[in-house]
């Protein structure tokens, strides 16, 4: 085996030990979507192998290039299988990249059923926003559509601070009371903007304009594009088999946007309403993982002390007054895939999900249906740090 290990301090990490160990995992070059570290399914990321393997453990690596520096700070042994493996350490550029996602349910108020001290709730969230200081954010359910006076445009005035911002407001053709309520917040200046609708929906959802919106920027030289979705909602079958097809539908969006871009790397950020913990995520992954050839950065990070953490959650005071699901399930996710020409590789240094409430020891309350909670949301947010790193493949 071929080795070279290069330890460099400032991207080094101090690695949390993994709940369950194992005493043997599997590393390759190309991320896997949700992998587990098995033979069927190895880890890409450096740090999560060695997290995820016991102290005095088993490194298998498989044959290919890993460019990732690291530091070894347990005893365990790195193997090949067969032929050459190699872990090089070497780039001519790296730069670093905060992500984040969060669905921030913010309705207009000709809305009244579905609204919650909205504005109110906007003016504590952007602050939050700012404070995390994202290359990158991607928001769901920003429902500000500049035509309800009470409300103008005021959730994205608070939302976007100093972020530059692309907004999905296209109602689309089919007479959608609602548009996409997506906003894609960047700390660059960002280009090529687009918003695309998804073919198929069901009931409720297809009050608004769902789908995706992409955007575009350039941070110390790397070509970055960000796609920002919210998919079906429900888990009947008929919503399972629609989201899988607006998943492809997306899927086929970023495999495309790659071929015709091949230097720029792409992440997807959104709302999913795909459980990390049900079957369901294996079809999610067969067409983002499959089709767009992404991973998740959650399951690419297990060692994150928030990898088990809810994103739709039981305790959460908003979705109990609404009357969603009593469930604690993961549906907001963080994906992301390297450039198609193989000069730039995306690594995962960081998972977080956050919780943002009230910090004065208020709550806001309403009426049928009756509830008063401190929650700024339904959802929490999520986020990830990357390093990009320039190789020659």
């Amino acid at each position: 085996m071929s080795r070279t290990l290069t330890t460099i301090a400032a991207v080094s990490a101090t690695l949390a030990l993994a709940t369950v160990a194992h005493a043997q995992t599997y590393l390759r070059a190309v991320p896997w979507f949700n992998p587990t570290g098995l033979a069927s399914a190895p880890f890409s990321n450096v740090l999560a192998a060695q997290c995820a393997t016991s102290s005095g453990g088993t490194i298998i690596v498989r044959p290919g290039t890993i460019f990732q520096s690291v530091t070894l700070d347990q005893p365990r042994t790195y193997t090949a299988t067969t032929g050459a493996a190699t872990i090089d350490g070497r780039a001519s550029a790296t730069t670093t990249l905060r992500v984040g996602s969060y669905n921030v349910r913010l309705w207009p108020g000709f809305f009244a059923a579905q609204t919650f001290a909205d504005q109110a709730r906007a003016d504590l969230i952007g602050p939050r926003l700012q404070a995390e200081n994202c290359d990158i954010i991607g928001l769901q359910e920003v429902w500000d559509y500049r035509l309800d006076s009470p409300d103008a445009s005021g959730f994205i005035n608070a939302l976007r601070g100093n972020y530059w911002y692309y907004y999905g407001d296209f109602f689309g053709d089919l007479g959608n009371s609602n548009n996409s309520g997506l906003l894609t917040l960047t700390r660059n200046q960002p280009s090529a903007f687009s918003q695309s609708s998804f073919t198929e929906c069901d009931g409720f959802d297809c009050l608004a304009n769902k789908g995706f919106i992409r955007l575009s920027f350039v941070k110390d030289g790397f070509n970055v594009t960000v796609f920002n979705t919210h998919t079906q909602a429900g888990n009947s079958s008929e919503n399972q088999t629609t989201r899988q097809d607006q998943l492809s539908e997306l899927a086929l969006a970023v495999n495309v946007w790659r071929a015709v871009n091949p230097s720029h790397v792409v992440f997807v950020v959104g709302d999913f309403n795909v459980d990390g913990n049900n079957i369901e995520f294996i079809n999610m992954a067969n067409a983002m993982g499959g089709i767009a050839a992404t991973a998740d950065v959650r399951t690419n990070f297990p060692c994150s002390p928030d990898f088990s953490d809810c994103t739709s959650c039981a305790s959460n005071t908003i979705k109990q007054i609404f009357g969603d699901d009593s469930n604690n399930t993961i549906l907001d996710h963080i994906l992301y895939v390297g450039s198609l020409d193989g000069t730039v590789k995306v690594v995962p240094t960081a998972y977080e999900v956050k919780q943002y409430r009230r910090t004065d020891g208020g709550q806001w309350c309403r009426s049928s249906p009756d509830g008063c909670g401190n929650d700024l949301s339904d959802h929490e947010a999520v986020y990830a740090n990357f390093q990009l790193r320039r190789v020659t493949p």
